[in-house]
This record gives C-alpha cells, structure tokens and sequence, in this order.
C-alpha cells in the first residue's frame, strides 16, 4: 500500500499571455507537458487578448489544460491571481511565455523546496535560444538577472518560472494587481520574506528564452524600466524625456568604460523608440480625451 506521504505533491502550472504569438505559447506549453516532474493542471490566463487564444490540436483532448479568458486587460499580476485562485495545488509554477524550461525543471525545483522548507519560491537560470544576437546580448547585460553557478538565497525571483509554494503564496495573499507590467516579481518575494519564507536561486537547471528581440520591444520595457511609466496620464513628457536621457547615459558610460562599443548603437536606438513610443501615446491620448 502506497503511503499518502509518497504521493508527489500536485503543481499546477499558470501561463499569462496577452497579444503572444501562437506558436511561441505552443512552444512554452509543450515544454510544461513534458516535464519529467507530474503536472496536475496548467491554466492559461487569456488576459484580454486582442486576438483570444486557442490551443493547440495536440492540446485540446488533453483535460489538464485549460484556458481562463479575462474580459479586458488587468495586467501580470492579476492574471496570475486569477488563475491562482482556481488552484487547490500545493505548488504552483508560474512561467511566461516565450520561456521554455527543460525536462527537469520542476523535478529539481520540487526537490529544493522539499529540501529547504524555509523556501517559499525559487526559481533557475535562463539563457536565450540564439545567445550571439547583439539585441539578445544587450537584453541579457541590462534586462535580465545575472545567474551565477551557485545555488542560494536571493532577493527576488525573477518571474519568468518560478516554483512557489502555495502556503507561501497565500500568507501574503498573492500578487499585487497594482503592478500590471514590472516589479511584480520583486513585490510578492519582498512581502514573502517579510513574513518568514526565503527566495532560493537553483542552479542545477534551466529554462531557455525563445523571445525575439526587437529594437521596439527592448523599448517598451526600458521605458518601464528606466521612468516607471505606463501611462500618458502619470505624468509630465518633460520629466519622462529626462529620465530616459539619465540612464540612457548611464549605460551608455558605462559600456564605455568596459569597452562594449557595439552596444551604443543599441542604447541610442532603444532611446530614441521609447521616446517616440511615449509621445505617440501621449497624442493620442490626448486628443481621445478632447473629443
């Protein structure tokens, strides 16, 4: 007889997607089917796409994956939570789209976390599918987490997969929907440790990113990034444009200094489509609320 101690602990999966590439979720939904580690469940939050997602033909007789459309866009943070709340799983493995983990990706997390019951949340590194690609190089210098070959404690877990356990994720009731696009990941470890549960790096595994890096997209994040911006109506263009020219510079010196030449084009580049970017919404948000 089998003793209910045995059991592997349930993990439900949850994918966010807005406005992603059909076959870049397929991709991520095919690596969360085969991990060697039993999935319970994987939700797939539609978080207002303009374009509502669909499974793929392999997907849709499989009775573990569903997909949960929210009516409009709340943002990263809100589609995680509600997914979390149709959850009854004692670990719950939040993963983007456009990361594809390996095999062993939540076999090696579980163990960590069955090994270390002070850790609520911990997550792996991530490497890119095309590593050599100067866009992807300048993501991976100044937008993504600088991974180490040593397992241990962290600040945050950077939320592109992450294995959380669901007592953790409870005690400070979930994601904060306040934030809707950057530093959600940051929030809920901070809130976590607060309240006793530590964040662990694992180094053993991995998780590949398959996104595609544009000049355009490499913006819209900085512009996050760099002024918290999100929106025409937080505040003056003025200050926005001086904040992006700040720490425009500042990498830009930086890269100086080290000697990575090759990155100021990149630096200028991304600079001036995130300037544009906020004036077009600006306008145009503008004359929506003159009409």
């Amino acid at each position: 007889m089998t003793n209910k101690s045995d059991r592997p602990l349930c993990v439900d999966v949850v994918i966010p997607v807005y406005n992603e590439q059909q076959e870049v979720l397929e991709v991520t939904l095919r690596a969360c089917c085969q991990q060697t580690y039993p999935v319970s469940r994987i939700i797939i939050v539609d978080d207002g796409s303009t374009e509502p997602v669909s499974l793929p033909n392999w997907a849709k007789s499989l009775p573990q994956i569903s997909i949960l459309r929210l009516s409009h866009n709340q943002g990263i943070s809100a589609a995680r939570n509600q997914a979390i709340a149709c959850s009854n799983s004692a670990l719950l493995a939040c993963i983007n789209a456009e990361v594809v983990p390996d095999a062993n990706w939540l076999a090696i997390c579980k163990y960590h976390l069955s090994t270390n019951p002070k850790v609520g949340a911990c997550y792996t590194r991530i490497v890119p599918e095309r590593p050599n690609r100067l866009l992807t190089r300048w993501r991976m210098r100044f937008h993504e987490t600088q991974f180490g070959e040593c397992s241990g404690i962290s600040s945050f877990a950077p939320g592109h997969a992450v294995l959380f356990r669901r007592e953790a994720v409870d005690s400070v009731g979930g994601y904060d929907p306040r934030y809707r696009r950057n530093g959600e990941d940051s929030d809920i470890c901070e809130r976590m440790k607060e309240v006793g549960w530590e964040t662990h790096y694992v180094a053993k595994s991995r998780c590949v990113s398959i996104q595609k890096d544009s000049i355009r997209r490499l913006a819209e994040k900085q512009l996050i990034r760099d002024s918290s911006w999100s929106s025409p109506t937080e505040g003056s263009l003025i200050r926005l444009y001086l904040l992006l020219t700040k720490w425009t510079l500042v990498r830009a010196g930086r890269n100086l200094l080290k000697g990575r030449f090759f990155f100021l084009p990149v630096d200028a580049g991304i600079w001036a489509c995130a300037v544009w970017a906020a004036t077009i919404h600006a306008v145009r948000d503008s004359r929506l609320r003159s009409k």
